[in-house]
């Protein structure tokens, strides 16, 4: 394996290198976790110790490509291949009690839990808080957070620029919540990425959650560890739409009746690795999820195409769209059109996959629009920031229309 790991690598640094322009940039990192640049001439790059793959794929992985497919045990090679043709999966080895049937969200399962139904707000009930909240919005984080984010090396999950990234992002959100209430935790997973969670304590029904989520992983399609993976679109617009909805939310004053939590995955491009195990430890904790609302890439839109907010079909519910779709209406300027997004396509399925509500927001109804993904073109100079605001906005109705139900509503 190592050998093979050797050779896929050394042809990854012209691949990475052709992307790039013919040069590479080396990031390293001092004692404090800034990061620092050093140009290296076409030739000379060599592999660090940040870019070198950890030990989850020492051994096989259960892999599962589709709803009726029975998963199969693959190596990390399988596992590339299937990277490289598109075909979207999910890594569900450590979590496989998570994918045994349930009958539905509202029903009792076999296993004697029972499966929690939240209640959706039935008409919109927050206009005047929620209009207070956008007038708040700004593009200014964006930039502030995205340009050292996507000065990582890659952000890849099972290496020490996972671990890294992870830390210096869960830092900023420490930073930006000062004086507030709101803990902020690191979930441990297998490899070195940890998750990231922030946590808003309710009032009357702060036993019921309120996710709001986006992945912080990024891996460069042909060798994930090694090869440049900016990121910037894929998902650092995810990261800072919803670091900035948590911003103005706390500026003003936001406190909900339910518990509101901020969830930054790891792990997302491994087959949805950091987002299986917090629902499965929230499934197992019977922890009362009311839905989840996921944002996967919300800066990018192809000009010549209708500005929408693609809103995905499958694997979420239909209960939850609807009341994405009148938020959308409500707080921003654009509108939604469904799409179907595929299996494991992102996060939200996890959250599905535990019978719990879900959706997702994505930045145009075309999943394959944006061709940068994966690779070193995945610039912030290809984002578009206001048309992000417009996700930020939406993330804020979310949190204010399903955050402040009662239990009684």
């Amino acid at each position: 394996m190592r050998v093979t790991l050797v050779s896929l690598a050394l042809g990854a640094v012209s691949a990475t290198l052709v992307l790039a322009g013919g040069s590479s940039q080396q990031h390293f990192f001092s004692s404090g976790g800034s990061v620092f640049h050093q140009q290296q001439e076409t030739g000379e790059l060599k592999s660090t110790w940040e870019m070198q793959p950890g030990n989850l794929y020492n051994e096989q992985r259960l892999i599962k490509v589709s709803e009726s497919a029975r998963p199969r045990w693959m190596d990390l090679e399988s596992i590339l291949v299937l990277r490289r043709a598109g075909v979207r999966f999910m890594d569900i080895t450590d979590v496989q009690e998570l994918h045994r049937p349930y009958e539905s969200i509202t029903e009792e399962t076999k296993e004697g839990h029972l499966e929690y139904k939240s209640k959706l707000p039935q008409e919109l009930a927050q206009r005047k808080n929620v209009a207070k909240a956008v007038s708040l919005l700004s593009t200014e984080l964006y930039g502030n957070i995205l340009e050292p984010f996507t000065a990582f090396h890659n952000r890849y999950y099972d290496s020490e620029n996972g671990r890294k990234s992870s830390e210096w992002l869960k830092e900023q959100v420490e930073q930006l919540v000062t004086g507030a209430n709101v803990t902020v935790t690191a979930f441990k997973h297998r490899f070195p990425q940890s998750s990231i969670v922030a946590r808003i304590e309710g009032r009357d029904a702060k036993e019921e959650t309120v996710v709001i989520s986006a992945h912080q992983d990024s891996v460069n399609q042909w060798i994930p560890w090694f090869g440049r993976a900016s990121g910037a679109d894929d998902d650092g617009s995810g990261t800072v739409t919803i670091l900035e909805a948590l911003r103005v939310l706390l500026k003003n004053g936001f406190k909900p009746n339910r518990s509101v939590e901020f969830h930054w995955y790891a792990g997302e491009e491994g087959g949805l690795l950091g987002s299986q195990d917090v629902a499965l430890a929230y499934k197992n904790d019977d922890r009362k999820v009311a839905a989840n609302m996921h944002f996967d890439m919300t800066g990018f839109w192809l000009k010549e195409s209708k500005e929408v907010i693609g809103l995905v079909a499958d694997r979420t519910d239909a209960e939850t769209r609807n009341m994405v779709k009148s938020l959308a209406e409500e707080y921003t300027q654009l509108r939604t059109k469904e799409f179907s997004c595929g299996y494991g396509c992102s996060d939200h399925a996890s959250w599905n996959s535990a019978g719990y509500r879900s959706a997702m927001a994505f930045e145009s109804d075309k999943l394959d629009a944006n061709t940068y993904i994966h690779s070193p073109s995945d610039t912030v100079e290809t984002l578009d920031f206001n048309h992000m605001l417009e996700f930020s906005k939406l993330a804020v109705a979310f949190a204010y229309e399903v955050g402040y139900i009662g239990d009684d509503a």
